[in-house]
């Protein structure tokens, strides 16, 4: 087994010194922090590498909001959807199938697992939402937190997805359809104004995800999905760009 990092490690590689900081979660052991709780025996080491090009990605959003600290920065950054799609549900699977989401672990459907590792699409509606907003507790020296979110059934509660904060900046991954409007209709009350006073407002599959700053301009990272970036003027380009 792997012994991977339940949270990617290369969000905490920007160059800011910061210890890991992860928040919102349960381990298991009535809730008292191991050693090396960041870890957990979730795939073999040959599975978990071919995750890498997921933990990349966000490595690289992660150098870019290191940058974008300094009031001065300007810029943006452009990365395939998919990878930080398939990023977002690695991250959500991970924490529960560890146990981190809640006493008792969980594992993902084969379609999902399929997902996350490229081998089929990830269904319409599920995955990456943007969140209009920023994290509350967002420090200087970053961190990530993690929000898991249930829908009660007749069966009971069903996992359905997550808030997950890349230092500061808010993300939703949904394994439920209707998850999304049902946050934002006021049923999960505590969350409404949880990011933003103006309530809860996701995008699905968004082209841009703009980060406002405390000082200086905002900065974007473009996302591009199919191979494709759109525009707001309705124009495309290919992105990554093909090979000569």
């Amino acid at each position: 087994m792997s012994g991977e990092h339940v949270v990617s490690n290369s969000i905490f590689k920007a160059g800011c010194g910061c210890p890991i900081v992860i928040e919102g979660v349960r381990r298991i052991r009535d809730g008292a922090p191991t050693k090396g709780a960041e870890k957990s025996n979730i795939l073999c080491r040959r599975h978990n590498s071919l995750l890498s090009p997921l933990d990349e990605t966000v490595g690289k959003i992660a150098q870019f909001q290191a940058k974008a600290n300094d009031k001065d920065f300007r810029g943006s950054i452009i990365v395939e959807g998919e990878l930080l799609e398939r990023w977002l549900l690695k991250t959500a699977i991970n924490t529960a199938a560890a146990g981190w989401a809640a006493p008792v672990k969980w594992q993902p459907s084969p379609d999902i697992a399929r997902a996350i590792f490229g081998l089929a699409s990830v269904p319409d509606k599920f995955g990456l939402y943007s969140v209009d907003g920023i994290d509350p507790h967002h420090r200087p020296s970053g961190g990530v937190t993690f929000t898991p979110l249930y829908v009660n059934f007749g069966r009971g509660k069903m996992f359905s997805g997550a808030y997950i904060t890349v230092h500061g900046m808010p993300l939703l991954v949904s394994f439920y359809e209707f998850l999304p409007e049902m946050l934002e209709t006021g049923q999960a009350p505590r969350l409404t104004t949880h990011f933003s006073p103006d309530g809860l407002k996701h995008l699905y599959h968004p082209g841009a995800i703009v980060m406002s700053r405390k000082e200086g301009e905002p900065v974007f990272v473009g996302l591009s999905w199919g191979g494709l970036l759109r525009y707001a003027d309705g124009t495309t380009a290919p992105f990554p760009t093909p090979s000569a």
